[in-house]
Order: structure tokens, then C-alpha cells, then sequence
């Protein structure tokens, strides 16, 4: 056989992989290069139950494609985000739920991890097919054969969201509703802007709020000015998420210095009538003004721009919290050290309790000391209380009662129980 990959011969009687570059043939001579037929390769030589312990899983995919270290990465990523477990647990149940699962892992490895939408769907649906659990982000109704067809052909994601453009002219929703979906799940961001409006305004047949805005989400992030303006008056009314007048601002603002007619219509009308922002009669006319004439956009002075508000850590903490109850203990540890890094009273007390067990991580008493500490000078009652425990017991420090009682005492005082009945029997 013929490598597709070096264009040297190898035996394929012996082995199934080229012994000159390392690249895995099928049997009948095709090179195994994408993830899904990677992981497809190891489910039928190992088993499917092999991706449930994602170490080995990674073992075996750096011994039999030692080459593929980006979609080994990948492979591994979303593998310890539970892919394969979640997806394992619903491979028999009915089709819906099967899709709903690999959806909020989808969603998961694109939020928390930082994944773009198009890679951790293919990456999710790659672990679903080695599993068994066949799995589909479409939910279009069956086609005729002709249209089923045709529709193979168009596969660029630009030709998919003219189509999707063109039945919306039409007003035939759910073709338009097809083609849009399809463009949006390879990225394209006016595609996942129009996901989002078909969703918020119920066009297609399924109104939902909530994926309307993780659509527009998208999309802004994509840079089309229209979901920016989207995002923002997501947030000013709060639908889907906690009002805020600041975001809702500063996403108008943004849009509308990209040309956004809507935004800035907005931008003028919060100027004019300070809502979201002071009020500012001349800045507003300028703002009609510009929308008018389409004339270059105007420098405003930095005050009135909205700052961003520092990440505090709480969006991680309650991914730990979430993998906690979901038994990842590694992941919640990951995510409770994340977040307490950036200065997280909470969970700077949970992570030292994961060091101090070696629940998720490696056993480390004196960073379960450090972050112990640093909780305890936040005024985290249950983090005196540990410290507490450390110096009664000797951990890490030396053996101390007159310093465990006064962090007893400063966690008693506090509202701890526990602490209390210990201060008690020391006294």
C-alpha cells in the first residue's frame, strides 16, 4: 500500500500505519487525518468504553498518531470537559436528548473553554460517533431526494448565507431557517445574526430567547455591528441575562460606531433622555445628526464611554461549582485555582480545601495554608475555621493552640458551629 501521506510503500498485511510517517491507513488505503475518523480508529481497536478514561484515550492517541497534535489537543480537551462520559450515559436514550446533551457541551467548551462554536461542534460530534452516540446539530425535517441532492453541492458557508438571504426575501422561513443554520455552524457571523433574530422573533417556526442571544453573542463576537446592537438591548431589558445598563451601553455605543442605524438611533435617544447614561442634548444631536448624513464617525470624549468591569472571578467559580456536581473533581479544581487567582474569597477557601484533601489535585499543605490565608483575610469564616484546624493539628505549621483559638474564635464569631463547640473544649 501506498501512503497518502509520504508516498512511501509499507506492508499493509503487518500493520495498518505507515512505518516511515506514522499516518494510520483504512483498509481500503484512505490516510485517517480528521478527528472523527482518529477517534472512530481507536473506539474499533480498543473499544468504546476506552474514552472514558481520558488519560489512556490520550496515551493511545499520542502512540497511534503521534503527528496530529492539534487535534490530539483538541481531542483531549474535550474529553476532559466530560464529552465522553455525558455522551456515553444518553447514547441510548431517545434522539432529542442525545442532540440536547451534545449541545450544552458544545456550549460548554465554547464558553468556559474559549472554543470556537464550529470546532467544538465537530469536536463533540468526533467523541459522539467513537461512543456510539449519534448525535446531529440540524434539526430540519426530512427532504425529498432532489432537494437532499442539491443541497449536498453548497457546502461554502458565504454561498449558504446567500441562499439563507434569498428565502428570506421569499419569506420562506424554513428554507431560509436551513441555510442560515447551516452557514452559522461554520462560523460565518451575519449567519449566526440572522440565527439569532429567527430565534427572537420566532421566524422558521421555534421562538427561544435564550438561544437567540447566545446567536447574537456569536455573531458579536464575530464583529457584526447588528448583534452587537442585539446584545445590548439584551441586556437593557434583560432577557436571558441579569439587566445591566452599563453593558447595554457600551455594546449600543460599539455598534454604532461600526454604522449600525439601530445603535445609533439608540445612542441618541439615551444621550437625549439619559437613560443608561447622563444626559447630553448635544452629544445626542450630533448622533442624529450623523445618522442623517452617514458622515464619518465623531470622537466623544473617553468619560462618557462605560468601563468594562473587571472579571472577578465568580462566572469560574461557578463552573467549578457545576463540575462539582457533576463529580469532575480535577475540572472543579481547575477552575476553583482560576478563580482564585484573580482574587475570589470563596473560592480561594474551596481550593485550599482541594489541596488540603488532594481532591482534584495533588496533595500541597502549604499552599492549602497560602490559600487558606488569603480567604481568611477576606473575611472567610469557614477558611479561619481551617486555619484553625491546621495549628491545633500541627499541618504544614507548627503545633500552636494559642493561635488555633484565635482563629476559632474569629470563625465563631463569624457564625461556625463548629468552631464554636471546639473553642468551647479548649477553653
Amino acid at each position: 500500500m501506498v501512503c497518502k501521506r509520504c508516498g512511501k510503500k509499507f506492508d499493509e498485511t503487518k500493520h495498518d500505519y505507515c512505518g516511515y510517517c506514522r499516518t494510520v491507513h483504512t483498509p481500503d488505503g484512505k490516510a485517517v487525518r480528521d478527528l472523527k475518523a482518529m477517534l472512530c480508529y481507536l473506539s474499533d481497536k480498543f473499544g468504546k468504553e476506552v474514552f472514558l478514561d481520558k488519560r489512556r484515550a490520550d496515551a493511545l492517541f499520542a502512540d497511534f498518531f503521534p503527528k496530529e497534535d492539534a487535534a490530539r489537543k483538541l481531542c483531549y480537551v474535550a474529553l476532559y470537559d466530560g464529552c465522553a462520559q455525558k455522551l456515553y450515559a444518553v447514547r441510548e436514550k431517545p434522539f432529542e436528548m442525545r442532540c440536547a446533551a451534545a449541545t450544552k457541551l458544545v456550549k460548554s467548551l465554547r464558553d468556559e473553554i474559549g472554543i470556537k462554536g464550529r470546532i467544538a461542534a465537530e469536536a463533540v460530534e468526533a467523541v459522539g460517533c467513537a461512543v456510539g452516540c449519534e448525535i446531529s446539530f440540524k434539526k430540519s425535517d426530512a427532504l425529498p431526494a432532489s432537494e437532499t441532492e442539491s443541497r449536498k453541492n453548497v457546502t461554502d458557508a458565504a454561498e449558504q448565507y446567500s441562499l439563507g438571504r434569498h428565502f428570506d426575501r421569499l419569506k420562506e422561513y424554513e428554507k431560509a431557517l436551513y441555510w442560515f443554520e447551516a452557514a452559522a455552524l461554520q462560523d460565518f457571523g451575519e449567519a449566526e445574526c440572522y440565527m439569532g433574530l429567527y430565534r427572537f422573533e420566532g421566524r422558521g417556526g421555534i421562538m427561544n430567547i435564550e438561544q437567540a442571544r447566545e446567536w447574537f453573542v456569536r455573531a458579536a463576537e464575530n464583529g457584526v455591528p447588528l448583534a452587537e446592537y442585539y446584545v445590548g438591548y439584551f441586556y437593557s431589558e434583560g432577557f436571558a441575562c441579569e439587566p445591566d445598563e452599563n453593558k447595554a451601553f457600551e455594546c449600543f455605543l460599539k455598534s454604532a460606531k461600526s454604522g449600525c442605524d439601530e445603535a445609533i438611533e439608540m445612542v441618541a435617544l439615551c444621550y437625549e433622555n439619559g437613560i443608561h447614561v447622563k444626559q447630553d442634548k448635544e452629544t445626542a444631536k450630533k448622533w442624529r445628526k450623523h445618522l442623517l448624513t452617514h458622515e464619518a464617525y465623531f470622537e466623544e470624549p473617553t468619560a462618557e464611554v462605560p468601563k468594562a468591569e473587571a472579571d472577578d472571578g465568580e462566572a469560574l467559580y461557578q463552573s467549578a461549582r457545576r463540575c462539582l456536581a457533576e463529580k469532575d473533581y480535577e475540572g472543579a479544581a481547575m477552575f476553583y485555582k482560576r478563580a482564585a487567582e484573580l482574587g475570589h474569597i470563596r473560592a480561594q477557601c474551596s481550593y485550599g480545601k482541594c489541596l488540603y484533601t488532594g481532591n482534584g489535585t495533588a496533595k500541597d499543605p502549604a499552599e492549602a495554608f497560602r490559600y487558606f490565608k488569603l480567604a481568611a483575610d477576606g473575611n472567610s469564616t469557614i477558611a479561619r475555621y481551617n486555619l484553625g484546624v491546621m495549628y491545633l493539628k500541627g499541618v504544614y505549621v507548627p503545633k500552636d493552640v494559642d493561635k488555633a483559638r484565635e482563629y476559632f474564635t474569629l470563625a465563631a464569631e463569624g457564625g461556625h458551629e463548629e468552631a464554636a463547640k471546639i473553642l468551647k473544649k479548649l477553653k
